[in-house]
């Protein structure tokens, strides 16, 4: 079932007295109840126009916005609020409530004019603050809990107002790397027990290529709908992102920054030493080679390092044309290629060597 339905949307600004500002137009997209979906796209792209259109703050230039079938224009903010919940990037100004406290407010939609809570809505709170795993800060004001307990209570707050779709808008902005895959996962999770429909802007790219059912790629005016791997082998992603100096690799599903072109490099052994060597001569400019294509098969000099690891330390040889070096550790190693560099770019045979 379609939680979330846009039938050729166009959205963007319309100011009196100026022209109007077409952001994207033609949209028509789709989210079903059980689904993860994370917007991504450059900044300014207008991802943050699209969640407002959708969640009815901002009116389409054209087009309908429908939820569970019903336009959001026609509904009431109270009709509106049982249909979706918002959590929003800004920490709430929430004065001395709890935890607790901050979760009840979902249920506004569904209480009277007194906001008394009903047994059924105490244990629906109750159940929203099991469901994200915040039972142990339930009880402690909101305003001394960290950003990443603070965010589970807003998403349990969304959980209690028992809406089927639920958008965010940069739910992992102020957390640190753990915190935000605990969050996505959370996410992932809630979706797919509860049945909610979960609709996510995000410029965390690896955990939304890891976490979404589907990615809504904005770019260039257009809406680019699939799974992300798709995404990712059509080159659709990596063309929204393009940028200069940046490379994405489709291989791994991760950016780099294109650093100088150093070489050509061939690291010999295997394990975690191997792939974390490999890794950091990308990041100092090195393309590197496997030891399947062998050495003959390319133009000389190529940088050749061979790891040789006991229980007690690990060395690095290097060998570059002639050139060698003994190293114990990656710090020491690229410390080593950038002089070894330095006195390869000073031969007057440097430049023909590189072709």
């Amino acid at each position: 079932m379609n939680v979330l339905e846009t039938q050729d949307l166009a959205i963007g600004y319309a100011a009196s007295r100026r022209p109007r500002i077409v952001v994207a137009q033609g949209l028509n997209l789709r989210l079903e109840a059980g689904r993860l979906v994370c917007l991504l796209g450059a900044n300014g792209v207008g991802k943050s126009t699209l969640m407002r259109t959708i969640a009815a703050v901002q009116k389409p230039l054209a087009g309908r916005v429908l939820l569970a079938g019903r336009d959001t224009a026609r509904l009431k903010p109270r009709q509106l609020a049982s249909y979706l919940s918002v959590v929003l990037t800004e920490r709430p100004n929430i004065g001395l409530l709890n935890g607790y406290a901050l979760v009840a407010l979902g249920r506004h939609p569904h209480t009277d004019w007194t906001g008394r809570l009903s047994r059924h809505d105490e244990a629906v709170i109750r159940w929203a603050v099991e469901a994200v795993g915040a039972c142990d800060v339930a009880e402690r004001p909101v305003m001394e809990l960290s950003d990443g307990q603070r965010q589970k209570l807003m998403i349990a707050r969304a959980l209690a107002q028992e809406a089927p779709l639920i958008l965010l808008d940069e739910p992992t902005a102020f957390l640190d790397l753990p915190r935000r895959a605990e969050i996505m996962r959370l996410l992932r999770h809630l979706a797919s027990q509860t049945g909610r429909a979960i609709l996510l802007s995000t410029h965390d790219l690896d955990l939304a290529l890891r976490s979404a059912d589907t990615l809504w790629l904005m770019a260039a005016g257009q809406v680019c709908v699939g799974a992300p791997e798709d995404l990712v082998i059509s080159r659709a992603f990596e063309d929204a992102f393009r940028s200069e100096g940046v490379v994405f690799d489709r291989t791994t599903g991760t950016f780099s920054v294109q650093a100088e072109r150093r070489g050509t490099a061939v690291v010999h052994g295997q394990g975690i030493v191997h792939t974390w060597t490999r890794r950091a001569l990308q990041r100092s400019g090195f393309a590197l080679l496997d030891e399947v294509e062998g050495p003959e098969r390319h133009a000389p000099p190529l940088l050749h390092i061979r790891l040789h690891e006991s229980a007690e330390r690990v060395q690095w040889s290097v060998d570059w044309g002639g050139a060698e070096a003994t190293c114990s550790s990656i710090g020491e190693l690229l410390a080593a290629l950038q002089q070894l560099h330095g006195a390869r770019a000073a031969r007057p045979d440097f430049e023909a060597a590189q072709a």
